[in-house]
C-alpha cells in the first residue's frame, strides 16, 4: 500500500517540473525572430510556412516587428498527351503573393513569385499515385520559400 502512495506522490511531484503548454501564445517558432508568419491555407501552405519559419528563425532585422502574409495558389496543367488521350507530362505551378507589413500594418513589401516543375506520368495508375503522393511539391515549396526569404532580406537590407 505504501508503494502506491509513493507512486502517487512521485507522480504529483513531477507533474509541475519543466512542463510547458504545447500551444502557448509565445511559441518559440513564432517569436524567435522579428518576422511573424501568418497561417497559410491548405497542406501546401502549411509546408511552405514551416520552411519560412525555419529560414527566418535566425534572422533579425533592425529592432522592428514585421508580419508576413502569403497567399499561395497552385495550378496543374497536363501536356504531352499520348494517342490514347492520357497525359504523359504534368506541369505544376505555384504562385505566392508575399506581403510584408510593419507593426503599424503598413505594407512595406509586396511581390508575386512563381515556381514551376514538370514531371513525367507513366500511366493512368501513375497519375493516381502522382496526385496521392503530393506531386513532389516539397522541392518547389522549398524553392519558393528561399525566393521569398531572399527577396525580403534584400528589401530590408536596403531599408537599413
Amino acid at each position: 500500500m505504501s508503494s502506491i502512495n509513493f507512486r502517487f506522490f512521485l507522480l504529483f511531484f513531477c507533474v509541475g517540473c519543466s512542463v510547458a503548454p504545447l500551444y502557448e501564445e509565445n511559441h518559440p517558432q513564432r517569436s524567435c525572430c522579428n518576422v511573424t508568419i501568418d497561417i497559410i491555407a491548405e497542406r501546401d501552405g502549411q509546408i511552405l510556412r514551416r520552411y519560412l519559419m525555419d529560414a527566418f528563425r535566425d534572422l533579425h532585422f533592425q529592432k522592428r516587428q514585421y508580419s508576413l502574409t502569403i497567399k499561395l495558389s497552385s495550378i496543374e496543367k497536363s501536356f504531352a498527351f499520348a494517342s490514347d488521350g492520357n497525359a504523359k507530362r504534368l506541369r505544376l505551378y505555384y504562385t505566392a503573393d508575399a506581403i510584408l507589413k510593419d507593426s503599424q500594418k503598413k505594407i512595406l513589401f509586396r511581390k508575386l513569385m512563381n515556381v514551376s516543375r514538370s514531371s513525367n506520368i507513366s500511366s493512368v495508375q501513375g497519375e493516381v499515385a502522382f496526385s496521392l503522393y503530393g506531386r513532389n511539391s516539397g522541392v518547389l515549396l522549398k524553392e519558393l520559400s528561399d525566393r521569398i526569404v531572399e527577396n525580403i532580406k534584400v528589401f530590408l537590407s536596403h531599408e537599413e
